[in-house]
Parts: structure tokens; C-alpha cells; sequence
């Protein structure tokens, strides 16, 4: 394939490209305080769950201490147990000497006691309670120690290269343990498949529940955010003294979701603070654009022995891009096609892509297709066709 001569690039000017704008910003968030708090943390992300596209980060790569977020990775792997059918949210689970000795945040589980499987998930997420969490480990792999090593095995599996789980929980390490550690861009690649699951999302935006039949309240480590800021999703918190503050937060307006991310703020005061303004950069800055395939200027290939000499293509589908002002003028479709093809051609024949670009990178692609039979040309008109070209050139 060959690039088109002259690359197409959006604009907003005369409607040289119909768009459909799907929500619309309050305001335009000034670029240069999207670095206001950078002071405050060690490490932020923020990023379109849809897409996946990063649209801010800073030091996503540092390796810190996670704290509590690796219950994050205890509900996935949990989660995708239920799913496979290998164990069910009915489940009873009788709690195990062990986890009824672990400390921190907890729901006071005691040795012998008998909860639904639903329930110590509930406390998990919600109340970030670390004997559920090692309730919820021991009943899906058997052992702590070989769920741990699931949660290593799927972080690999996740891209999360900078990540090692050494327990359940977060809690500080005791002598000769070793602390967790992940980078702000591996749990955002751990959230991205963490909210493909709606019941997690279903626990982690719940402000309050209970738990031992009413007698225990569950209250939610980011119970703040979620009752203060609008779309607030949860999704975990994670602290201990060494780790700071942490939080992987998911905010959901209109259809847009994003991920936010901030590691190591010195209290939860500035955690909160530094992820609203991160959000906020998010929902006022940015908006999303269809680009319908309907309204996408027309393209054609150069047909070889047809009865026509070229065939219009289209998109064969609408594009949703997510950008902010700037980069909507930056915006660059090319087409990517052959320079001919031989008869016969089939309607809505894939001929061809139609890229979206963005400052060298491509964030879609789209197949073109044919809009119409083109017929292998018959001997007649061949004939005629030879004919004709010697009497033009007569």
C-alpha cells in the first residue's frame, strides 16, 4: 500500500469534516497547571479507560511502594476465578488461623468462623480489610504463598514489569520480608483490566455497606471522593508509612471514563486533591469527536480491466476519537491505498485503511471498502474501448 499523495487534516473550518461532538467542556482546562500539585506526589497518571491513551504521566515508571493497592490484583485474580466457574461468590469460607491473625485495617475475622465468599470480597474492596484478604487468597489457590504467585505470573502477563507482589495485603514487611513494589503505569495497566469487571466497579464505588449481618460497617477507604466528587468510581487506596499516600482512582461522566493515579502524596488531604485535579484536567479539557463514516470525505481506487476505470471507497465504520482543542487541529487522516486493483471487485471489498494521527502516532485505524460491483470488462468492450482510443487518437 501506498501512502495517498496528500495527507488529509482535519479541521473545523467550513465543515471540510463533519464532527459530532458528544459531550462539551466547561472551560478550557490552561495547560500549564496540569503540573500544579507535582510537588505533592511521587508519581501520577491519567489516562482514558476507553481508549486506553495516556493523556498525562509523570515518573510512571519509578519503581514505589504499593501499599494496599495490591488487593487490586487479589480482586482480578479472584474475579477471573469466578468466571472460569472454579470457585462462585456463594461460596463459605471457613477463616484459617492465619488469616484471623493478620493486623492493620480489618474486619476482625475469627479462627473457625464461616462467611460467604461474597462477603470477604465486599470487605476486600471496600474496607481494604487485610485478614479478608487473605481469607479471599486462601479459598481460591489453597495457600497464600501459591496465590501469590498467580498475582506475580499475571502481572506479567499484564506488561506490569516494574511490579513484584510479595503479600496479599500491603502491610509493611516483617524481618527478612520484602516490601511490594509497582509503578504508577503498571497499576494503570492493572486497572485498565480491573474495570472490565462490573462487579468490581459495583464494590469499589459503594460508600457504605456492612458486613456480619449488619452488626459491621464496611466504609470505603475513598469514601471522600466518592461522596464529593461527581462520577468518583473508587477504585483503591493504598497507605502505609513508607509508601505515603496512594491511590488508583476511576471517574465516570457522560460515557467518559478515566484512570487517575497519584503515588506517595504526604496525606490523604493532598491524595484527594491531587487526583480531582488530575480528573478535572480530563473531563474539562478534553471531548470526544465522531468521525462519521458516512460524512468521511470519499476516496476511490484505480480499477485494471473493469468495466469502469475506478471504484468509490468508504469507511467502513465510525471513528470516536478522544482529543482536546489543539490536537483536534493537529489531527491527520491518511488513506493507505492501492494504487490499482484487478477486476472483478466485490461491494464493501476491503481496499485499503483510513489512519487517524496524532504528533506521529496513529491512534485508529479503519478498513476502506469498496461502494459498488465492478464487473471484469467483457471482450465488447474491450472492443469498444479500443476503438474509441483510436479515433481519440486519430
Amino acid at each position: 500500500m501506498i501512502n495517498s499523495i496528500v495527507f488529509k487534516r482535519f479541521t473545523i473550518i467550513l465543515g471540510a469534516l463533519f464532527f459530532i461532538t458528544l459531550f462539551t467542556t466547561n472551560s478550557v482546562f490552561p495547560k500549564e497547571k496540569v503540573n500544579r500539585y507535582r510537588s505533592n506526589y511521587k508519581a501520577a497518571l491519567l489516562a482514558d479507560a476507553n481508549s486506553g491513551r495516556i493523556l498525562h504521566h509523570d515518573r510512571i515508571h519509578q519503581k514505589l511502594y504499593s501499599a494496599s493497592l495490591v488487593k487490586m490484583m487479589v480482586a482480578l485474580i479472584a474475579l477471573e476465578e469466578i468466571e472460569s466457574g472454579h470457585i462462585s461468590l456463594q461460596d463459605s469460607v471457613k477463616v484459617s488461623r492465619w488469616a484471623s491473625k493478620i493486623g492493620g485495617h480489618q474486619v476482625y475475622l475469627k479462627q473457625g468462623e464461616i462467611f460467604k465468599f461474597s462477603e470477604l470480597m465486599k470487605a476486600t474492596v471496600i474496607s481494604s480489610a487485610n485478614d479478608a484478604a487473605v481469607a479471599v487468597a486462601e479459598h481460591v489457590k489453597g495457600n497464600v504463598k501459591i496465590f501469590i504467585k498467580r498475582m506475580n505470573e499475571r502481572a506479567l502477563e499484564l506488561g506490569m514489569n516494574n511490579t513484584d507482589f510479595y503479600s496479599v495485603h500491603g502491610l509493611p514487611p516483617g524481618r527478612g520480608q520484602k516490601f511490594d513494589v509497582s509503578s504508577a503505569y503498571d497499576l494503570y495497566l492493572l486497572a485498565l483490566e480491573l474495570i472490565k469487571h462490573p462487579q468490581f466497579l459495583r464494590w469499589s464505588s459503594t460508600r457504605l455497606d456492612s458486613f456480619r449481618n449488619g452488626t459491621f460497617q464496611l466504609l470505603n477507604t475513598n469514601h471522600r471522593l466518592i461522596r464529593g466528587y461527581r462520577g468518583m468510581e473508587g477504585l483503591k487506596t493504598g497507605y502505609h508509612r513508607r509508601a505515603g499516600f496512594n491511590l488508583v482512582s476511576s471517574a465516570k461522566r457522560n460515557g467518559q471514563r478515566y484512570i487517575c493515579i497519584v503515588l506517595g502524596t504526604k496525606n490523604s488531604r493532598l491524595r484527594s486533591k491531587s487526583a480531582r485535579h488530575l480528573l478535572d484536567y480530563g473531563f474539562d479539557k478534553y471531548q470526544i469527536y465522531e468521525f462519521n463514516k458516512k460524512d468521511v470525505s470519499s476516496y476511490s481506487a484505480g480499477v485494471k480491466g473493469g468495466e469502469v476505470e475506478n471504484v468509490s471507497l468508504s469507511a467502513n465504520e465510525s471513528v470516536r476519537l478522544l482529543l482536546n482543542a489543539e490536537e483536534l487541529q493537529r489531527l491527520e487522516i491518511r488513506p493507505q491505498i492501492p494504487y490499482q486493483t484487478i477486476a472483478p471487485v466485490k461491494v464493501k471489498q476491503k481496499l485499503g485503511t483510513l489512519e487517524y494521527w496524532l504528533d506521529g502516532k496513529m491512534l485508529k485505524q479503519v478498513a476502506l471498502q469498496t461502494e459498488f460491483v465492478v464487473q471484469k470488462q467483457s471482450f465488447l468492450s474491450e472492443v469498444t474501448f479500443m476503438l474509441t482510443n483510436l479515433s481519440d487518437r486519430n
